[in-house]
């Protein structure tokens, strides 16, 4: 029903393909050019612009295929052109869901395009420097670590001192039996952890650890029980490592501009923030812990 829905407005629509040498309405009226229209929507027009916007982040093919992915796209626009003027019509652009989350969604691209426009203005690295990063970090490189773990995944209890109960278990046969007296679902399987996009502070953890000792993940809603039960050495070499060596340079670079940019503005306007009562967020720890890194990819 719904397909059919969609489809019948597809088919109702008054849709009029135009040439490039007709007058466009100024896109959304706010500053763009006017653009060749590719199609018209109950008097509304669509440029080439919206339909370029609508393939950004695409890699598109040539030739025949190319034209399909484009006519595939402008009818996407097309149909959320329709649906959108369908809503309008019964007023829900008038409703407060409608505007916070018109406001949130602003916010977010205005967000997305500031840290777009900070990435643009950051050098590339050549690839002398990523072949440097991989000789200072060969951790990542030359010694890379794959590590084998058996994994226990369980829900996370609301009250986080719950888990200390486990922290004096030496085995992962008595963290299972624990959750099963404790009436916790859970799933245990092996996984693996790769050096190469861990979060360093973890690495720096586990190699610490004595031969066979438990540690504990908690990931949001769920915490992993590990055990490492074998390492070894996959050296990381080739254009693979060289591309992903060159993104982490852009990463690094990246993150200092937006410190040297935005870390003052951000602290002096937060400073200005006036809390309710109950809603200011908890003051720091007197030593923050460094956040975990993300959880081992299990086996596939």
């Amino acid at each position: 029903m719904r397909k059919a829905f969609a489809t019948a407005l597809m088919i109702g629509a008054a849709l009029s393909l135009t040439a490039c040498g007709k007058d466009s309405k100024a896109e959304g009226g706010k500053g763009l050019e006017k653009g060749q229209v590719v199609a018209t929507v109950d008097g509304q027009d669509i440029t080439i612009h919206e339909l370029n916007a609508e393939l950004m982040g695409v890699a598109l093919p040539t030739g025949e295929r190319r034209k399909a992915i484009e006519q595939a796209a402008l009818q996407q626009i097309i149909n959320r052109r329709i649906l959108a003027n369908i809503a309008r019509e019964q007023g829900i652009d008038k409703t407060p869901m409608y505007i916070l989350q018109e406001r949130r969604a602003d916010e977010a691209l205005l967000v997305q395009l500031l840290q777009r426009d900070l990435a643009s203005k950051v050098p590339v690295p050549s690839r002398t420097e990523a072949e440097r990063y991989m000789q200072e970090n060969p951790k990542l490189f030359a010694d890379r670590k794959i590590f084998a773990i058996d994994q226990i995944q369980f829900e996370q209890p609301e009250d986080l001192s719950r888990l200390r109960a486990y922290e004096p278990l030496k085995t992962m046969d008595q963290v299972e039996q624990r959750l099963v007296e404790d009436g916790i679902k859970y799933r245990r399987a092996p996984a693996e952890l790769d050096s190469v996009g861990a979060n360093p502070a973890l690495l720096a953890q586990i190699e610490k650890l004595p031969e066979g000792e438990i540690f504990l993940i908690p990931t949001g809603r769920a915490v992993l029980a590990n055990r490492i039960t074998g390492t070894r050495t996959v050296p990381f070499g080739g254009e693979d490592a060289i591309q992903f060596a060159t993104r982490q340079i852009q990463t690094n670079r990246l993150a200092d501009s937006a410190t040297k940019q935005y870390d003052a503005k951000l602290k002096t306007a937060r400073e200005g923030v006036k809390y309710q009562d109950g809603y200011a967020p908890p003051a720091p720890p007197a030593a923050a812990k460094a956040a975990p890194a993300p959880a081992a990819t299990p086996k596939s």
